[in-house]
Order: structure tokens, then C-alpha cells, then sequence
């Protein structure tokens, strides 16, 4: 370490403090005239590409710059040959701030390999101490990325968008500031759709799913590491959507994106489970199981974890930054938090917990604004567990419509509204919060909505409770 940063200093010296320097060249050496004056940056000689070409760091004091231009994306291979002991390679870019040197001072056939957005490109050789009269040979070989088919242009409007087929990998690339890429896809049914984006050249190349209007849904959220964008959005009807990606910033380049866009049926995107705005309003539901709803408010869940449960995790999935995931107990004491962050669209808390209890889990959106009308997926993934129920409903006529209870609290008596099908008598139970059953009732229901009055058992001292239609349960609070 100690050795590059010496390496670094020398480099930062060559480019500083050199510029006043004046130095008249030896010309009793064959390899010092070409260039020389080439001390400072202003002076920095410039010299073709791929091409040998000779200098020496002679009289004492003296340094060599030279300059080449580079196109985008193009790749350096700086060869020095016959260097002196104590010679030193650099090379900069003043318009990127980009930079690199080679470790491997006096080396013989020292080479530095550099890879630069594009511009004008210092290279410096420079010497510790007292120079020598060796004459090195430099070359810097420049290699251009071969330029990438734009295929499907022209797509630079929405009105202009190519179709592509679900599950198909399309390349593009995005050319200037100005160039943006649309692609046109369907789909037929309410579904999850997932769009990939893979060699994302930046984190300024803009991924963007937009509706059959050009509004959009989702931006992609950016992976450094693997250099790919993603988007999920959850539960959207049938018809015609757009992909768009466009340059923000140094996003242009030479090389080709690669794009899938990929559709599962799904249950729509809608609030099914209102009201859910507080912990006494919170549904059951199941573990190892999706939910889909929309995000507009806060949104509270109660589930159970089975007997023997070490471990579980709370996942939310299609969130936004700011968005919050917070698990508690049936108590409301905190068991665990996340907060969405920068370039984050999933919440996740993991739980190292004994089973055989039941949790609340709350979805906030935290905005500080208009409510979203975006939705996210839920699920309580506990490993070996089964659900409770075989998946998400895919239509609404299908979907289990949430109990609406009220008043709550309540000081006997409660009213429930429930939607049936296909069923002639509905048993209303109310248990203490161990399950145990405590009152049992039968009602006569019809198919559509019905409306039930409960009254409860005046031996029910105050406290919480948990009432069941035998779907779906909720819970009360009894203040007498």
C-alpha cells in the first residue's frame, strides 16, 4: 500500500507541480527531441494510438506527458519498455477524474490497462530521483468496443414502440442524451409482471414500466453488482404496456442492453382488505401464502406462526423508498423493523422466534403525500409450514371479501358484514386470544352481503377477542 500511494503522490506531482518547469532538450540523445517540450499538460504531446514511440526522462527534473483521445467505453493498454529503475506510469482524465497507475515502478515492460468513458487522456512517465539517459518506448494501445445494433430503432416516441413477446430478450442501445427506447408488450389476463434489464452500464440508464397512457407505474431499481434493473409490479389488469429506457447522465455507451419481460397470473391490485388501518381492524391470514393489496394507508395483518417455529421471515415486496415494515406481537411489543432504502423495493424482517403465537405485521408507506394507488406482496414465509389456503384469488368475484366489524371497541353487541356464496348458514364464533372458543352462534346468510348482529355473552369480561366467520377472523375489544 505504502508503495502505491508513493506511486500516486509522484503522479499528483507530475500533474501539479511541473507546470512552471522550463526545460530545454538534450538533443545528444536520439530519443529526447520528438516530443520535447512535453513537461507540463499544456505541453503534453500528442501521439497516435497503437503506435511506438520513443522518449527519455533527461536532463535532471524532467517529465514526460503525452495526450490521445478516446472514444466512450474505450479500453487502454499502456505498454513501457526499457524504463528505468526508477521510472514511474500514470495515466488521467481530467473531464471524468478518472485515473490509474502502475505499481510495478522500473519494472521492464511495466503495461497499465485503463478503461475510460471517453476524452482527452494524459499519460504520464516520470522518474524518482535522478533521471536516466535510458530510452524507454511507449505505447498506448487504444481498443474501440464494437458498436452494438440499435435494431429496433426507430422507438424514440411511445407512438413508435416495437412489440416484443412476453418472455423475449431484446437488445437496444441508447445512443445520446436524446435517445430513448420504447418497447410494447400485452397481457391477458391480471397478472405480476417482472421486466430485466442486464449490462446497465450506469445507474443513470433509466428503466421505466409505463401504462397503455405512458404513465408511469415502476422504475427500476439498480443492482451494482451484477449491473442489471428490475422492476415487479404487482396484480395489473389486462392490456398494453411500455417498457422505456433512456440516458440520464453518463449513461450512453456503445454496448447493447439486454431486456425480458416476463408475466405470471396474479390477484389484482386492489385494497381488499379495508378497513385494516389499525391493529384491533386487522385480517388473518395465512403464512407461506402471497397477498397482493394496495398501499394507500397504513395497513395492519394478523397471522399465527405454528407450534415449533424457530425461524420466519415478513416479506413485503413492491415497495418504494421511505416505505416501512414493522412486526409486533399480539401485544404490540416491537419484535422487529425495516425501513426501505435508496434504490430498495422490498421490506424484510426476519424473525428467530419459538412458534405457537400470533403476530401483527404492519405495511406503512410512509409518503408524507397523496396516497399510491401502487401494490405490493405479502407473505409470511415460514419454512415447513403449509398454507392455510392453496393461493391468492385470481379474480375478484373469487376473492374472500375482508369482514367489516363494528363498533370498536364495543360494549356487547357488534355488527358484521360479510359477503357469502353459495352457502345457507354461517357459525360466528368468539374465542380468548389461546383459541379457546367461548361463544358459538348460527346465522342464516344468502348468497351477496349480509349483515349479522352479534350480541355477546354478558359473562365476557373486557378485554381482546377474536371473532370468526370461520374464514376469516378479526379482533374485537370489549369495554363495558
Amino acid at each position: 500500500m505504502k508503495k502505491l500511494l508513493l506511486n500516486l503522490l509522484a503522479i499528483m506531482f507530475a500533474c501539479t507541480s511541473v507546470k512552471g518547469t522550463s526545460i530545454t532538450a538534450d538533443t545528444t540523445l536520439p530519443c529526447v527531441s520528438a516530443y520535447e517540450p512535453n513537461n507540463t499538460d499544456e505541453t503534453a504531446a500528442p501521439i497516435p494510438p497503437n503506435t511506438n514511440i520513443q522518449g527519455a526522462m533527461y536532463p535532471s527534473g524532467d517529465y514526460d506527458v503525452y495526450v490521445i483521445n478516446a472514444t466512450a467505453n474505450a479500453q487502454l493498454h499502456i505498454t513501457l519498455q526499457n524504463p528505468a529503475a526508477n521510472t514511474y506510469l500514470g495515466i488521467y482524465n481530467p473531464d471524468s477524474g478518472e485515473y490509474d497507475w502502475s505499481p510495478n515502478s522500473g519494472v521492464v515492460d511495466d503495461a497499465l490497462d485503463f478503461h475510460t468513458i471517453g476524452g482527452k487522456c494524459y499519460i504520464y512517465v516520470g522518474a524518482y530521483g535522478e533521471p536516466s539517459e535510458t530510452c524507454y518506448t511507449l505505447n498506448v494501445g487504444l481498443t474501440y468496443p464494437s458498436l452494438c445494433p440499435d435494431t429496433f430503432e426507430y422507438n424514440d416516441v411511445l407512438d413508435s414502440a416495437k412489440t416484443i413477446a412476453i418472455g423475449q430478450t431484446v437488445a437496444g442501445r441508447i445512443s445520446d442524451h436524446i435517445d430513448r427506447d420504447y418497447f410494447r408488450f400485452t397481457v391477458d389476463t391480471t397478472s405480476t409482471i417482472s421486466a430485466y434489464m442486464s449490462n446497465v452500464v450506469s445507474e443513470d440508464l433509466q428503466f421505466d414500466l409505463l401504462n397503455a397512457n405512458g404513465i408511469r407505474l415502476r422504475s427500476g431499481i439498480y443492482d451494482a453488482t451484477n449491473k442489471t434493473k428490475h422492476i415487479f409490479h404487482y396484480g395489473v389488469p389486462a392490456g398494453t404496456y411500455y417498457l422505456e429506457t433512456s440516458s440520464q447522465g453518463f449513461a450512453i455507451s456503445d454496448e447493447c442492453y439486454q431486456l425480458t419481460v416476463s408475466t405470471q397470473p396474479s390477484q389484482e391490485c386492489a385494497d381488499w382488505y379495508e378497513p385494516n388501518n389499525n391493529d384491533l381492524e386487522a385480517p388473518e391470514i395465512s403464512v407461506n401464502t402471497d397477498y397482493i393489496s394496495k398501499l394507500q394507508d397504513q395497513d395492519f395483518y394478523l397471522f399465527f406462526v405454528p407450534p415449533g417455529t424457530y425461524y420466519f421471515e415478513v416479506r413485503a415486496d413492491g415497495l418504494w423508498p421511505d416505505c416501512r415494515v414493522h412486526v409486533t406481537d399480539y401485544w404490540l411489543n416491537g419484535v422487529g423493523f425495516d425501513h426501505v432504502g435508496y434504490n430498495e423495493d422490498y421490506g424484510s424482517v426476519e424473525v428467530f422466534n419459538g412458534g405457537g403465537e400470533y403476530y401483527i405485521v404492519e405495511v406503512d408507506p410512509y409518503t408524507g403525500g397523496p396516497s399510491s394507488d401502487k401494490c405490493y406482496k405479502l407473505r409470511i414465509n415460514v419454512p415447513g409450514a403449509l398454507a392455510a389456503r392453496t393461493g391468492a384469488p385470481t379474480t375478484k368475484n373469487d376473492a374472500i371479501t375482508p369482514v367489516k366489524l363494528y363498533p370498536v371497541p364495543t360494549t356487547g353487541k357488534v355488527f358484521m358484514e360479510i359477503n357469502t356464496k353459495g352457502e345457507k348458514e354461517k357459525y360466528i364464533t368468539v374465542s380468548d386470544l389461546s383459541g379457546r372458543v367461548l361463544f358459538s352462534q348460527k346465522y342464516g346468510v344468502t348468497d351477496g352481503l349480509n349483515k349479522l348482529e352479534v350480541t355477546l355473552p354478558s359473562t365476557l369480561i373486557n378485554g381482546v377477542y377474536i371473532i370468526s366467520d370461520g374464514k376469516q377472523s378479526k379482533k374485537i375489544l370489549v369495554r363495558r
